[in-house]
């Protein structure tokens, strides 16, 4: 994850092959799930 200041939120990058296999396009918000196992 990344901030983001101009929008005041995280980013997550996704590979390429993800975005194209979820039909993601730039612009879409997808819901993400996160589990940190500790």
């Amino acid at each position: 994850l990344f901030p983001d200041k101009a929008s005041g939120s995280l980013l997550l990058p996704v590979k390429a092959s993800v975005r194209q296999a979820e039909s993601l396009k730039a612009g879409d918000a997808p819901i993400v799930t996160i589990e940190i196992g500790l």
